[in-house]
């Protein structure tokens, strides 16, 4: 292993030298397993050492990957876990050196925290970055992002051609090779020389590959390159039985410190498995670290280890790292200490696997932590275990089997704390993952009779407005949420209470509240462990400035929220919902359908189903907007499966996401009916802002019936989008094309093209409807123009065909006259008389019925040229 070739990479060196002494801040080097990334990663730190630059390693498992920071566990010390953006923030500003060089190895791998924090350490600049990535991985966003957005300079390093396979076939075989199984060869191998010598080694021991003369040729069947496992597992049969101690402890835990190591083996057992390329051994100014040569040994060695051996290895491991590193110094160590512990057959430390699991579900990683809390309740940690337990198997979207959990316990003996945390999270799990409100509040009933203190007490009242908002009650949630926000609450309890408060805001149309309101539950969660929680305060604020008009501000709360998200998945989810109903609103069809889809069936495995009907509801919607009928009518079912009373306040969003679909299939009427009971639910619910957007629908779709309901609601609320609502419905109403035209000018500034689109469109027709040609034909230009931009398939731009019927010559001239050319510039521009050029634009007035060139000029602006 060790001592295979690294072959024909100079020019890569070289390269990559060039780009680590430029402006770059560092270099990516992406290439196929095997093709010598790290080999060449580590020449490069060695020259910069040689400048007396300090390198530090780092390096991506998929152990580590389960652990939020794991990849930089020994470059960095961390003691509590935090907010993953607190605990980010901390992170960059200890590595932020000038002198520093970290390389970070296998990035494909990293943890989604460690992934952020190579990403924001290249916007910085500080310190070099030497970063290698499997091509063909999926890694983190923020991996990806350090070459599309140019942070770092990319180096390919490109597998084997066709000839090369041949030239190292040749020296290993010791004679030419055959073009057929050269070209099989290559094939199986993918161009990889690692994998191309364990297929050739594997070849010649199967007599796949026989000498005829002078030459090889191939006899069999090569086996396929995932059969390198069998070949690594060879070569680890060829070890001692030490130095195979030593690599089935390094593959174990992946990446390990030497020091621990070496109490766990004997050091020239360490030393003779270095020697034979079965480890490598990586040291930088404050670590020496130990791991497989290379990902492949370390997966074969661990699926061949038996059980039992694989369970004393966790022992070795869990008590050698308490002894080097106390669990109490670091939030990793901790979470690393216990998923040894709960692999082992030594006893388990259950107090230490419950704060691990905590402190993995506070950092977004549900899966691990309920990995670990599962292990420690059934290990009898009680009810503090099931509690977490049951927290993120609900966040993952398990509401029954949390209730389940929850139900059978009983934490009356237990202190206030355990008594709320327990209630609360069942009454919570019961409302939003079971859709069992009345089950819900009697829990809470029950948490109310058991505790006294006032801060015990708040919770349950922020619980309780939580769920009066959710069930569309939104003047009790007002009310209430109000009055909670203005209490001395614990911070979990006031991003409760915020988030339902700043929602029922912003539906029923306060946007101005909205704002100070979110503040406060977001100053809250930055004081505990709110999780995937505040990222519903994002959702209330985005309403507000969706319904509102505000684009902008909707801009800037997802641009900032995405900024927190800190690779956690759900979070990831939201914010990409939030992103995905912006670009709807701005008109961007194909992004939010992009956006949309992702977040659904991101949700799907990660949030509770709540999310998935609002998401889903949104996702048909845009869908329907392009046309794409089956596509709708799919994320239509998956809205009306996930809905449920835990969600009535987003009922309308449903029912106009059954609106928007049948206008998508023609049926008017039912489409107008659907966006009218849309209306009627949030009237209902006190939901001012959405039954404007919704009575908006049904002008939009043809229903003059609603003009009254949209003047009054415009007139009561104080947002932008009110006045360009109530002109369209004024317009569409009275048959004023003039009025349409300055609606759909109001949409437009304010990036809601969408809806100018509709306007436009609208104007047209009541142009055409007064005979005036030249207006009728500048709407309808200008509304083939936006739904052509947008993607848009409504039934207003629909109709609103292009009306400009003209030769290819006649829009060749017509766009220069847009373009403020005169009749000789245009002539000459084309190679023409002027004669000729004033003849095309006399049949051109005459077709489009205007009479001047400012007139055609306003018209083409609205098309593209030719």
């Amino acid at each position: 292993m060790a001592d295979w070739p690294f072959v024909a990479r100079d020019t890569e060196l070289s390269e990559a030298s060039l780009a680590l002494r430029d402006p770059s801040r560092g270099v990516v080097l992406v290439g196929p397993a095997g093709v010598g990334k790290t080999a060449l990663a580590r020449v490069l730190a060695r020259e910069l050492q040689s400048e007396g630059r300090c390198a530090r390693f780092v390096l991506g498992t998929e152990t580590a990957q389960a652990v939020p920071f794991g990849a930089f566990h020994h470059a960095l010390h961390l003691t509590d876990a935090r907010e993953p953006a607190v605990m980010l923030g901390a992170a960059q500003q200890a590595l932020a050196d000038p002198s520093l060089v970290i390389v970070v190895d296998d990035a494909q791998y990293l943890d989604p925290l460690s992934a952020l924090l190579v990403q924001q350490l290249a916007v910085n600049g500080e310190p070099t970055l030497i970063v290698t990535i499997r091509s063909g991985a999926a890694p983190a966003d923020a991996v990806t992002a350090l070459w599309k957005e140019q942070l770092l300079a990319r180096l390919d390093l490109e597998p084997f051609t066709r000839e090369q396979t041949a030239e190292l076939a040749a020296a290993v075989l010791g004679g030419d090779v055959d073009d057929r199984a050269v070209g099989e060869l290559h094939r199986f191998s993918s161009g990889s020389p690692l994998y191309l010598r364990g297929v050739l080694n594997a070849a010649r021991a199967d007599g796949a590959l026989v000498r005829d003369g002078d030459h090889w040729r191939l006899r069999g069947r090569l086996r396929p390159s995932p059969d390198i496992h069998e070949l690594v597992a060879s070569r680890l049969d060829s070890l001692r039985p030490d130095e195979l101690d030593v690599v089935e402890v390094v593959s174990a835990a992946q990446a390990l410190e030497w020091d621990v190591l070496l109490d766990i083996c004997p050091p020239e057992a360490v030393t003779r498995a270095e020697r034979r390329g079965a480890i490598q051994v990586t040291a930088d100014a404050a670590h020496t670290m130990v791991q497989p040569a290379h990902p492949i040994v370390g997966e074969v060695a661990r699926r061949r280890c038996p059980v039992t051996r694989s369970r004393q290895i966790n022992s070795l491991l869990a008590r050698h790292l308490s002894a080097h590193r106390p669990a109490a110094a670091d939030v990793r160590t901790r979470i690393q200490l216990a998923r040894f512990m709960i692999a082992s057959d030594a006893p388990a430390d259950l107090e230490t696997i419950v704060e691990a699991a905590a402190s993995a579900v506070t950092m977004s990683n549900l899966v691990l932590g309920e990995q670990l809390a599962r292990f420690a309740l059934e290990h009898g940690a009680g009810v503090q275990a099931a509690i977490v337990l049951a927290d993120a198997i609900s966040w993952q979207g398990r509401g029954q089997e949390a209730e389940d959990l929850l139900a059978g316990f009983d934490p009356a003996g237990g202190d206030e704390l355990t008594v709320v945390r327990w209630g609360c999270l069942r009454a919570a799990n019961l409302f939003f993952g079971c859709g069992r409100a009345e089950q819900a509040s009697d829990v809470l009933d029950i948490v109310r009779a058991r505790v006294t203190t006032t801060a015990a007490l708040g919770f349950v009242t922020a619980i309780e407005v939580s769920f009066a908002f959710f069930a569309g009650d939104l003047p009790a949630a007002i009310a209430s949420g109000t009055k909670a926000m203005a209490a001395d609450m614990l911070p979990m309890a006031t991003v409760w209470a915020a988030l339902a408060t700043a929602g029922a805001l912003a539906l029923s149309g306060r946007f101005g509240d909205v704002a100070a309101v979110v503040q406060q539950g977001e100053r809250a969660a930055d004081c505990c462990e709110s999780g995937p929680q505040r990222y519903s305060l994002a959702l209330a604020e985005a309403l507000a400035g969706l319904y509102g008009g505000d684009l902008a501000a909707v801009d800037d709360v997802a641009t900032r929220y995405a900024a927190m998200t800190a690779g956690a998945l759900q979070a990831e989810a939201i914010v990409t919902a939030l992103q995905g109903r912006l670009a709807l609103a701005r008109g961007r069809v194909a992004e939010s359908c992009e956006a949309l889809q992702t977040s659904v069936w991101a949700m799907s495995e990660c949030l509770p189903r709540g999310w998935v009907m609002l998401v889903a509801s949104w996702l048909a919607q845009a869908e329907a907007h392009r046309g794409n009928i089956e596509a709708a009518a799919v994320a239509l079912a998956r809205a009306e499966a996930a809905s449920g009373p835990q969600v009535e306040v987003f009922r309308p969003e449903l029912e106009l996401a059954r609106s928007w679909l049948q206008a998508a299939r023609g049926e008017t009427t039912s489409a107008q009916q659907h966006a009218v009971r849309a209306a009627q639910l949030a009237r209902g619910g006190g939901m001012r802002a959405v039954e404007l957007t919704a009575l908006h629908t049904a002008l939009r779709l043809g229903d003059r019936s609603v003009d009254a309901r949209i003047q009054q609601l415009a007139a009561q609320l104080d947002a932008p989008l009110c006045e360009p609502i109530a002109a369209h419905s004024r317009g569409v109403t009275e048959h004023d094309g003039r009025c349409l035209d300055e609606a759909a000018c109001r949409f437009e500034e304010l990036g809601l093209l969408a809806l100018a689109a509709d306007a436009a469109a609208h104007a047209a027709r009541e142009h055409a409807r007064a005979g005036h040609r030249g207006s009728e034909l500048e709407s309808a230009t200008r509304a083939h123009w936006l739904a052509s931009r947008c993607g848009l398939a409504t039934p207003a731009t629909r109709r609103a065909a292009d009306p400009l019927h003209l030769t290819e010559r006649e829009w060749e001239i017509a766009n220069l006259v847009g373009a403020e050319l005169s009749n000789r510039q245009i002539a000459d521009r084309l190679c023409l008389s002027v004669r000729t050029v004033d003849g095309h634009l006399y049949r051109i007035f005459a077709k489009l019925g205007i009479e001047d060139r400012d007139q055609l000029a306003r018209l083409v602006r609205f098309r593209p040229a030719t």
